[in-house]
């Protein structure tokens, strides 16, 4: 199992999202290629993927976004499914963010919000206790956090880009349907 966070499902379900990194903001090129070619990978491989509930959550705020349109996508999809913000996550969260604590550096040097280091932290959480081996995200707080945690990371710069694109699931949204955001590399998603 893989998980992903708000960036990857955001290139997955919007195919006019974009991604931009670095702190000059430039746009990583095929972003929604490399992510859908990602994913008829793992569904050809009968690989599950994981969406914390959080990353989920970040995504549904998007104004412009249709809550009901993306809920029906995943739900149509037999290979992802939502991880919860269950006990055995709390669980995890509580003796990450303890060591954490403990280290004096709560934040792990990452100069982001309170709010937006608990989605992050939340995110990693749900992805090893629901059995993800491996969490793409372009999201360096969750990255640095999953890297602490022993949770690989992959970003979409580091897919390759498919020969050939063809149509996730049938309930995929066309960039004319809602306008995708423009997704950034950390810290996106301060709510």
């Amino acid at each position: 199992m893989v998980a992903f966070d708000s960036t990857i499902l955001s290139l997955l379900l919007f195919s006019d999202a974009e991604l931009r990194q670095g702190e000059q903001g430039n746009a990583v090129e095929h972003a929604h290629e490399r992510v859908a070619g990602l994913v008829r990978e793992l569904e050809a491989g009968k690989e599950q993927v994981l969406v914390p509930a959080p990353a989920l959550s970040e995504v549904l705020v998007t104004e412009g976004v249709d809550v009901q349109d993306v809920l029906t996508t995943l739900r149509g999809s037999s290979f992802i499914r939502i991880g919860d913000f269950d006990e055995r996550a709390a669980v995890e969260l509580a003796m990450r963010l303890r060591a954490a604590i403990k280290s004096g550096d709560p934040r792990q040097g990452m100069r982001i919000t309170k709010s937006a280091m608990k989605f992050d932290r939340q995110i990693v959480a749900i992805s090893p206790v629901n059995g993800a081996r491996v969490l793409y995200s372009d999201d360096d707080g969750v990255e640095r956090f999953a890297s602490s945690c022993g949770l690989a990371t992959k970003r979409v710069a580091d897919l390759p880009v498919p020969a050939s694109q063809g149509k996730l699931f049938d309930g995929q949204q066309k960039s004319g349907d809602a306008e995708g955001p423009d997704v950034a590399g950390e810290g996106e998603n301060d709510l």
